[in-house]
């Protein structure tokens, strides 16, 4: 692990926090960086101190989310930094690894340590962690009122002696408690070294002081936790050989230190502890039943699969009745007809295609940050665990794939609940293999039009095939891409109702975030293909012709040899549903254009089809839609330019190929171009291989 320290002026600032001078009060810090262990409360503290709008996004040179809030405390701007649950500085997992960096990036930001007052002893481990790093901090003693339920009475005025810097207890922080930390903050400072080390351990961290930041630095590097300080590395590795030497292993000393300091400090702030059920363990003994629990699990997961797609699928449709009306008015303007092409096909095309991941983002992050915050996601990700590692994977990896048959989009921003980069990189480069909602209608139509006694058992076939694809891939990049998987440690969180105005400005800035990234690529993506179709060679044919009979050679092995169905997977590139519109184009014909439409009626249409949205939200909730109308004079035709097995290898290639523009973006955001170049060139070649061996092999 790396952070940038160690320099001149980070040599000199170790030396003086080495020592045990008090510092002297900062002034007002325009940055405050919330540090904690995960599910302790930090999301909501700056809920109810800055009432804004969250920002989220990656940390620099990370795939790690980070959420920020900007507001004026006391008259001054200041950035609330919503750093990832740790445990350690010295971070054992890429949302650890965050930590550390961030906090020396803000040199003169004000360290907020939220510590579980349910976990006080585990949670002052990193409290007197960050007291080494020498900085401005408080303490907001969170989840007070819990732990009084569990009978445990705490003195937030011993644990302040003890530790040195301000302690505030909130007992309910989305009231009143916030307003203690602010006031708080203002006598922040930073705290002598308390921690009792042995001699032999105390005297190195003191001779590896001067070339270091600080004393957890110095502590850190004897420890072999950072070695990425240059001066550092020959003296401690000198002092390293002598502790071996008198039988002293630095680390196990180091952390069985700070262990008996934590414990110390929490028995001295506890003035009572009555042994109480933790109403978490009752609810738990239903949920984590062998037989139970698995019939559980699986409600859960049906229920969230539901509710994330049936909300969401009336505004979808809202969405696009808004294209269309938007359309009507380019219609009715007087454009060149290019012009008028352009701005409908295009643009309004374009756009609707982001805005057409709204509602479903939305709804996911919604019940997300409901499942994250409650402590449920922990009990799926303990329940699916074992059959999950059974093949490579974590428990939490079972949310984003059965997400992935809805859609594939919010599957992958979904992986961002692994701990683990590697992981994370794993699923998200095998769910693309899952068939989303979006090839269904394509199945269907296929299906009908050459097996229709068999229809249903196809399309079972091929959700079947696409799951053992991509299963078999999660163990293939498990061999091959060798990155870090993420340990068995799970921690089960207390039970708890989050607030939902935290719940509703995570879910918008989440979406926002992912809106910003990829809305880019997808217009210019919409706007080739609106190029192919619209732009006509002085022949007569179009450049989606030429291109598509250009690339018609390569598909003749899979029984693809018109140029109209390979045409169709040219558009399919965008959004997989898009093929059935290609189809009908080219076997069919292009239909009626878009009629011009008023201002006024399409007011009207929009209001009435929003109160119809908000309908549907709520009879959808009951149950799923109805099925697909079937084109019969489309089917008719495709029937005279395929054979069954073409027809096969067609949905097979449709089900594997390259994912739509809209999952490729959220690939690019959270891992980077060279992984989202990969999925493409993978997909591609697995959708190849087995298309041509469908079609060889069907009879």
């Amino acid at each position: 692990m790396s952070c940038p320290r160690c320099d001149a002026n980070g040599a000199k600032a170790g030396a003086k926090h080495s020592g045990t001078a008090v510092v002297a009060p900062h002034e007002a810090a325009t940055t405050w960086c919330l540090v904690g262990t995960p599910n302790v409360g930090k999301s909501s503290l700056i809920n109810a101190i800055a009432g804004s709008q969250l920002q989220v996004g990656n940390w620099s040179g990370t795939t790690v989310e980070v959420a920020s809030a900007t507001t004026r405390i006391r008259g001054t701007p200041v950035t609330l930094v919503d750093l990832p649950g740790a445990y350690a500085l010295a971070g054992t997992s890429s949302e650890e690894d965050v930590v550390l960096p961030a906090l020396m990036a803000h040199p003169d930001a004000l360290i907020v340590n939220v510590v579980d007052a349910t976990h006080l002893a585990r949670d002052l481990t990193l409290t007197l962690e960050l007291t080494e790093l020498g900085r401005p901090m408080v303490v907001a003693l969170n989840l007070v009122e819990q732990a009084a339920e569990r009978g445990v009475g705490l003195a937030p005025d011993a644990l302040e002696t003890a530790v040195g810097v301000p302690v505030v207890a909130l007992p309910d922080h989305r009231r009143h408690g916030a307003g203690r930390l602010v006031d708080a903050s203002e006598g922040a400072r930073a705290t002598p070294v308390t921690i009792p080390y042995p001699d032999a351990i105390a005297d190195a961290a003191a001779r590896l002081a001067p070339t270091v930041a600080s004393r957890w630095h110095a502590l850190a590097t004897l420890a072999a936790e950072v070695t990425d300080a240059p001066g550092a590395r020959a003296v401690a590795a000198t002092e390293r050989a002598a502790l071996d030497a008198a039988g002293i292993d630095p680390f196990l000393a180091i952390a069985e230190a700070r262990h008996r300091a934590a414990v110390a400090l929490a028995t001295g702030a506890t003035l009572e502890r009555t042994r109480r059920p933790d109403p978490s363990e009752r609810v738990d003994r239903i949920v984590l039943h062998p037989v139970v629990g698995p019939l559980a699990l699986v409600a859960g997961l049906a229920l969230t699969f539901h509710l994330t797609f049936a909300v969401s699928t009336p505004w979808i449709d809202y969405f696009g009745l808004v294209q269309e009306v938007l359309a009507g008015w380019v219609a009715a303007l007087p454009l060149p007809a290019l012009v008028a092409s352009f701005l409908s096909g295009a643009l309004i095309e374009g756009v609707g295609t982001v805005v057409s991941f709204v509602p479903v983002l939305f709804v996911l992050y919604v019940l997300l940050g409901f499942l994250e915050n409650a402590g449920i996601l922990a009990r799926v990700a303990y329940l699916a665990d074992g059959l999950m590692r059974a093949i490579g994977l974590p428990g939490r990896a079972v949310l984003p794939m059965v997400l992935s048959i809805g859609c594939t989009v919010p599957a992958v921003q979904a992986t961002r609940t692994l701990e683990e980069r590697g992981d994370r990189l794993r699923v998200a480069l095998a769910l693309p293999s899952i068939s989303c909602s979006a090839r269904l209608p394509v199945f269907v139509l296929m299906a009908a039009a050459f097996v229709p006694a068999y229809a249903a058992v196809v399309v079972t076939g091929l959700y079947l095939l696409g799951f053992a694809v991509a299963i078999a891939s999660a163990l293939l990049f498990r061999r091959l891409l060798r990155t870090p998987e993420g340990s068995g440690a799970l921690e089960l969180p207390s039970y708890r109702w989050p607030p939902a105005s935290l719940i509703l400005r995570l879910a918008w800035a989440r979406t926002r975030a992912f809106l910003q990234s990829a809305g880019g690529p997808i217009l210019v993506v919409v706007s080739a293909i609106w190029l192919l179709l619209e732009v006509t060679l002085p022949s007569g044919t179009s450049l989606f012709e030429v291109v598509a009979r250009a690339l018609a050679p390569l598909f003749a092995p899979l029984g693809l040899g018109d140029w109209r169905i390979v045409g169709a997977l040219i558009p399919a590139a965008v959004a997989k549903e898009v093929a059935i519109g290609s189809m009908a184009l080219t076997f069919v014909g292009g239909g009626e254009a878009t009629a011009p439409l008023g201002f006024l009626a399409g007011l009207g249409a929009l209001g009435v089809g929003l109160l119809e949205a908000a309908r549907d939200t709520l009879t959808s909730l009951w149950g799923f839609g109805g099925g697909d109308e079937v084109d019969s004079v489309l089917t008719a035709r495709l029937s005279g330019a395929l054979t069954t097995a073409g027809a096969m290898a067609f949905m097979v290639f449709l089900l594997l190929y390259v994912p739509c523009i809209a999952t490729l973006a959220a690939l690019r955001k959270a891992f980077g171009a060279r992984w989202m170049a990969f999925s493409i060139v993978y997909q591609t070649t697995i959708a190849y291989l087995l298309a041509w061996g469908v079609y060889a092999l069907w009879p």
